[in-house]
């Protein structure tokens, strides 16, 4: 009995498609996108042979860059047009005790909850790997993890999938001393953020605030025009308010939009997973706005990338190309990160709202218009 047409035309997609996503091909043209557009491309004399896209990340990150990332077309675009994620949806501390379960998530249907214990994801035990560990898990396999609650050993299966993550976790208004202060958490800068961020605001301003607390704490950032929309929002001047510069020299110039500014003092909080376009935003707030930071040193990415497409199959790369500097050609933030003006461990909003008091009273600050 002869093969089925439509299995014909089925085996002869596949074949082309893996002709089209040969790892060859994809390995190319990640040496071509590095030779050409990579920020630090002067370190590389020249590149080795790598047998696969996993030897070309280790590759970069022994020279230094820690930001160059492989990831999926579909994924990377969903994240930054909807802020939706593809994975579990906790978030863990140090100790790897789940501080957050995502609404909605998979981790929320399989039943994890805040405080439970993580003991090992996929058998690994090294708190440090578990990221990995979770983002090398296929679609389609369950990501197998044993927990503490109660003190008794659970085990349970989580399958991937999309979650949102809010870009505002927490809004409110806080008494500080005889003062109204709007305090708004931003968790990450992408497109909705812009949306969420302004009606927020125009709501703050219903109720009269004396001042605004912006929380950057765990927001590892996310789009500079993101980043840019928000600083337009509360900071007014004329001429460049900060450019990207390319290893070529190539310069991409952002300048102030109006003259019109947020007039009340401004308070800013992070901590030492606050990176990128939220180094960015508390950079300019500092600057620009004199706002007074407290919480813990951050990253000290001063860097961000752009997109390129790798292969047919969906695979691309966010590659380091451009540092974000000031007019005065000074980084926007130091290699060691931004050292806050008042120290409060972890970012806690408590400690954080304490340094906030004090400037206020020594006069650092006036919480008055």
């Amino acid at each position: 009995m002869g093969i089925p047409f439509l299995l014909i035309i089925l085996l002869a997609y596949l074949s082309y498609a893996q002709e089209q996503c040969s790892k060859e091909e994809t390995l190319n043209k990640l040496r071509e996108y590095i030779m050409r557009y990579h920020l630090w491309k002067n370190k590389f004399s020249e590149l080795p042979q790598w047998k696969d896209e996993s030897e070309a990340i280790a590759f970069l990150r022994s020279k230094g860059d820690k930001w160059t990332t492989i990831t999926k077309l579909e994924e990377d675009r969903t994240w930054y047009s909807e802020a939706k994620l593809f994975g579990l949806g906790i978030r863990w501390n140090d100790e790897g005790v789940i501080v957050k379960v995502f609404e909605g998530s998979p981790a929320e249907k399989a039943g994890l909850k805040k405080g439970d214990i993580i003991y090992s994801i996929n058998g690994e035990t090294d708190k440090s790997k578990w990221s990995s560990a979770i983002r090398n898990t296929p679609a389609n396999t369950p990501v197998k993890l044993e927990i503490i609650r109660n003190g008794f050993f659970e085990s349970l299966e989580v399958q991937k999938g999309y979650f949102t993550i809010n870009p505002i976790e927490e809004k409110r208004i806080i008494n500080l001393g005889d003062k109204k202060i709007g305090y708004v958490h931003l968790v990450n800068f992408t497109n909705p953020t812009i949306r969420e961020f302004r009606q927020t605001m125009e709501e703050f301003e219903r109720e009269g605030i004396d001042g605004l607390i912006i929380d950057l704490s765990n927001n590892s950032g996310g789009l500079i025009g993101v980043a840019k929309a928000l600083a337009d929002m509360l900071l007014g001047g004329e001429g460049v308010m900060f450019y990207l510069e390319t290893s070529s020299g190539g310069l991409s110039v952002y300048e102030f939009k109006s003259e019109k500014a947020f007039k009340k003092p401004i308070f800013v909080i992070v901590n030492k997973n606050t990176a990128s376009a939220a180094e960015l935003l508390a950079s300019l707030l500092k600057r620009y706005a004199k706002a007074f930071v407290a919480g813990e040193r951050t990253v000290g990415k001063y860097v961000g990338s752009n997109m390129y497409p790798l292969n047919d199959c969906g695979l691309v790369l966010r590659l380091v190309t451009f540092a974000m500097k000031l007019p005065d050609g000074t980084l926007v933030v130091g290699e060691k990160g931004m050292e806050p003006d008042c120290p409060a461990e972890g970012g806690n909003l408590e400690k954080a709202l304490e340094c906030f008091k004090s400037a206020i009273n020594l006069g650092v600050l006036s919480a008055s218009p």
